[in-house]
C-alpha cells in the first residue's frame, strides 16, 4: 500500500485518504494518488482513437451500393485530396438520376465511381442512364394508369372529333378536322396531318392543333408537337390535356423543369388528377429532389391510387427514407 508523510506531524498514512488521520492536515498527494475509474483511464485513449478515425476519413471514400472485388457490399477508395466532401458515396443515388444532375449534386462521387469503373464516363453513362430511366418511367406510368382505369388508353383514343356520318366533301374546319381523325385512326398519318392543317387554316381551333400534335408525337416529330401543344394552351388555357401531353414530351426528353411546370399547371386546374402528380413525381425523382417527390407521394396516396412497388422501393433506396 502506498503511503504519504504528513507535512505537519510527519506520520505515515495511506495515500488514498483525503487528510491525515492523526492531525487532520489535508493530504496534498490525494488527487494524484487517487485510483482512477475505467472511463477516466480510457478517455484519453478513446479521444485519440476518435480523432484518428475522423482524421483518416479525410483521406478515403466509402462507396455503398456496389459489390467490391472482394464480394463486399461496399468499397473504399483513396481521395484525390484531403477533405470531407462526399466521404460516403452512394452509388444507387448517383445512378438513379441523369448524369447532368448527378454531376451537379455529386461531382466527387461521379469521379470516384468512374475512376473505379463502377460507371461509364460522360456521354456513355448519360446515354445508358437516360435510356434506362426512360424505360422505367414508361413502365411505371403504364402500371399507374392501369391502376386508375384498369386499361391502357391508346393515343388514338385521345383524338377530338367525329368519325361517323362525316361529309367527305365539305370544306369547313370541322369537316377537315373530322376527316383527319378518321385518317389518323387508320394510320394514314400524312393524310391526317394534311386534313388537320387545312382545318387550322380555316379556323385555328384548339382541337385541330391538339389532334395534329398527337400525330406528330406518334411520328416522333416532337418539336412540331411541342409547338402545336403550345398553341392548344394559348387558345384554351384550361385544357389540361395540352399541358399533360407537352409535359410528357419534356419528361421523355429529360427536360424535367419545364415538365414539372406543365404538370403543376394541370394540378392547379384539376387538383385531384393523380396522373399529373405521378408524372411530376417522376420528374422530381429524376432531378434528385426527393423531398418534393415524397410530397407528391403523399398527395397521390390521398387520392387512393397505388404507386408502383418498384418505383416506391427505388425512391426509398435513393432518398434513405422508409415512409
Amino acid at each position: 500500500m502506498k503511503t504519504a508523510e504528513c507535512s505537519q506531524c510527519s506520520k505515515l498514512f495511506s495515500i488514498k485518504v483525503k487528510e491525515c488521520p492523526f492531525c487532520g492536515t489535508p493530504n496534498i498527494h490525494y488527487e494524484s494518488g487517487m485510483m482512477k475509474k475505467w472511463h477516466q483511464k480510457t478517455s484519453v485513449s478513446m479521444s485519440i482513437a476518435a480523432f484518428l478515425i475522423i482524421f483518416s476519413m479525410g483521406f478515403i471514400h466509402i462507396i455503398t451500393g456496389v459489390e467490391s472485388k472482394l464480394g463486399l457490399p461496399y468499397d473504399i477508395a483513396m481521395k484525390q485530396s484531403f477533405g470531407y466532401k462526399e466521404t460516403i458515396v452512394n452509388a444507387r443515388k448517383i445512378t438513379s438520376v441523369p448524369y447532368v444532375t448527378a454531376k451537379i449534386k455529386y461531382p466527387i462521387g461521379c469521379e470516384v465511381l468512374q475512376r473505379l469503373g463502377y460507371i461509364d464516363s460522360g456521354l456513355v453513362f448519360e446515354t445508358v442512364m437516360k435510356e434506362s430511366l426512360l424505360s422505367k418511367f414508361k413502365s411505371w406510368q403504364t402500371e399507374f394508369r392501369k391502376s386508375i382505369d384498369n386499361t391502357e388508353r391508346r393515343w388514338s383514343d385521345k383524338l377530338i372529333g367525329e368519325t361517323e356520318n362525316i361529309d367527305r366533301n365539305s370544306k369547313d374546319a370541322d369537316s377537315y378536322n373530322n376527316r383527319g381523325v378518321i385518317a389518323a385512326k387508320q394510320n394514314r398519318f400524312e393524310t391526317a396531318l394534311s386534313e388537320f392543317s387545312k382545318a387550322i387554316n380555316k379556323n385555328p381551333t384548339y382541337d385541330a392543333y391538339y389532334n395534329r400534335a398527337l400525330v406528330y408525337v406518334t411520328l416522333g416529330h416532337l418539336e412540331n408537337a411541342i409547338k402545336d401543344f403550345t398553341k392548344v394552351i394559348e387558345i384554351q388555357p384550361k385544357f389540361t390535356d395540352g399541358y399533360m401531353e407537352r409535359g410528357q414530351i419534356y419528361l421523355t426528353r429529360g427536360e424535367y423543369k419545364p415538365a414539372i411546370t406543365d404538370f403543376t399547371n394541370v394540378i392547379e386546374i384539376e387538383p385531384e388528377r393523380a396522373e399529373a402528380y405521378f408524372n411530376r413525381l417522376l420528374a422530381y425523382f429524376a432531378l434528385g429532389e426527393y423531398d418534393k417527390a415524397w410530397n407528391d407521394v403523399r398527395k397521390i396516396e390521398t387520392t387512393g391510387q397505388a404507386i408502383p412497388d418498384e418505383f416506391f422501393f427505388m425512391l426509398r433506396q435513393v432518398s434513405n427514407r422508409q415512409e
